[in-house]
């Protein structure tokens, strides 16, 4: 059963084939023969090609224009390949370009009919000049894009002349690499670090000056000298000065003591200093008096103290003590007249010694000065050497990037320049024919259908019996001829 009814919707389907046949191959062979005879009148388009690849170069290399604590060191800085790339497509699809491109080949040389009607009028277009209306063409014609898993970029661009869309190319390729250097070009930098070297320069000069007149001034070459022994001389007073006010303290002391008075006064004074006074006298006297009181005391031990003998020798010994206060009272007087010359002296030594210490110290601060001053400048003439030095080196780095820029040296290379193309790219006969076999093929098929969907006619007695429900008891066939 299966089998009758697969038979039945073959039967079917070619009956409706052959029934509209006539309109199926008119379809098709109209479909066919005009994409055949128009592949073979269309005017054949050409697409030329050219290829550039972008590298790491100098344009990924930032360098500071100033100083900064770190030193003026370049930074390079690098994007992963698609957006380096994407980048660069980008400024290759820039309208700036296009323009740029058809105004140096010409608009009229690409697109002659440029100024010619549409035959549909485009009101928004009317108001366009025509480097607008061939910038809108250009654009459609163009395309770039990068090529995978490479650093290369691809531009290609479609025209009915083949040599025509050679120089569209290459010219649209020159525009980019100038176009390119405009951006990536550091404006005025030469002339930056030409001024800054040329102020830096005088600066270091004037600093440089500077420092060698404080030199002559101060005879800096024996500062080291003068500091060393003017330290020496500050040390040396600084130990007599100290010595002179012990020795003024000891003396005041001696003098304060001889001021309070007393034997014991004077006894405390006599080691060292009777010696240069009076040295025979005070002894012998001191030498006698201690003989009369031994001999007081034989005599006493003998005889009463009313007697002669104890009487003249007490005699004998008031006459000696008084003779001793007497020397003594002198000695008193020498030694406070000698102890105040000698505080006199001491004192006014101090004086000096001070003040020459003062004067010692002053010195040291000048010279302290003077070295902080020096050290100061020296510092400035190291600084201004370092900055003078960078910014030479910074004003030929951008001297020959200047000259880079000039010969047209990046990061970009055109590795294949456009050549005329020798074969179009469209129309493609051969492509367009088997399509249009298909798309005839089809068309005819739908035609077909479409026509028996549409059609209100029984083909068979089976339509009449499915449909209706009745018996179809004879079938008439259609007569050829009368």
């Amino acid at each position: 059963m299966n089998e009758n009814e697969t038979l039945g919707s073959l039967r079917d389907l070619l009956n409706i084939l052959f029934k509209h046949k006539a309109k199926m191959i008119t379809i098709f062979a109209a479909i066919v023969i005009t994409v055949t005879v128009g592949s073979f009148l269309i005017a054949p388009v050409y697409e030329a090609s050219s290829k550039v690849l972008v590298k790491f170069g100098r344009e990924n290399v930032f360098t500071p224009t100033s100083p900064t604590a770190g030193g003026n060191q370049p930074i390079l800085f690098d994007s992963s390949r698609e957006e380096r790339l994407n980048s660069e497509i980008e400024i290759f699809r820039g309208r700036n370009l296009i323009e740029t491109t058809l105004t140096r080949l010409g608009v009229t040389t690409i697109y002659p009919d440029i100024d010619k009607k549409p035959l549909i009028p485009r009101p928004w277009a009317e108001e366009l000049t025509p480097l607008a209306k061939a910038t809108i063409a250009f654009e459609k014609k163009l395309n770039i894009t990068g090529v995978k898993k490479s650093d290369v970029i691809e531009i290609k661009f479609e025209h009915e002349d083949p040599v025509i869309a050679a120089q569209a190319v290459n010219g649209l390729t020159d525009a980019f690499l100038d176009h390119h250097l405009l951006v990536y070009k550091q404006s005025q930098q030469y002339s930056f670090f030409d001024d800054q070297v040329k102020l830096l320069e005088k600066k270091l000069k004037d600093s440089e000056n500077e420092l060698e007149g404080l030199r002559r001034q101060h005879n800096i070459s024996s500062l080291e000298e003068q500091k060393t022994l003017l330290l020496k001389q500050i040390s040396d007073l600084e130990v007599e000065l100290a010595r002179t006010r012990s020795e003024i303290s000891e003396n005041e002391g001696k003098m304060s003591a001889l001021k309070s008075g007393g034997s014991a006064s004077l006894a405390e004074l006599r080691l060292g200093t009777e010696t240069e006074l009076n040295p025979y006298a005070i002894s012998s006297i001191r030498s006698k008096l201690t003989e009369l009181k031994m001999k007081e005391e034989e005599l006493l031990a003998k005889y009463t103290e009313q007697s002669i003998m104890v009487t003249n020798v007490r005699k004998e010994i008031q006459t000696a003590q008084d003779l001793l206060n007497k020397e003594e009272k002198t000695y008193h007087d020498k030694a406070v007249t000698s102890i105040t010359h000698d505080l006199t002296a001491l004192r006014s030594k101090e004086t000096s010694q001070r003040k020459h210490l003062e004067e010692y110290r002053e010195a040291l601060g000048r010279i302290n000065t003077i070295e902080l001053r020096l050290k100061e400048l020296e510092r400035d003439v190291k600084l201004n050497e370092e900055n003078y030095q960078l910014y030479i080196k910074n004003m030929e780095e951008a001297r020959i990037s200047d000259a880079m820029d000039s010969q047209k040296i990046a990061n970009i290379s055109v590795i294949e320049p456009a050549q005329p193309p020798i074969k179009p790219v469209k129309p493609r006969k051969l492509l367009n024919i088997l399509l249009s076999i298909i798309l005839g093929g089809m068309a005819a098929l739908g035609i077909a259908f479409s026509s028996e969907y549409l059609s209100h006619t029984f083909n068979n007695s089976a339509e009449v019996k499915s449909k209706l429900g009745a018996q179809v008891l004879a079938t008439i066939p259609e007569m050829s001829g009368k």
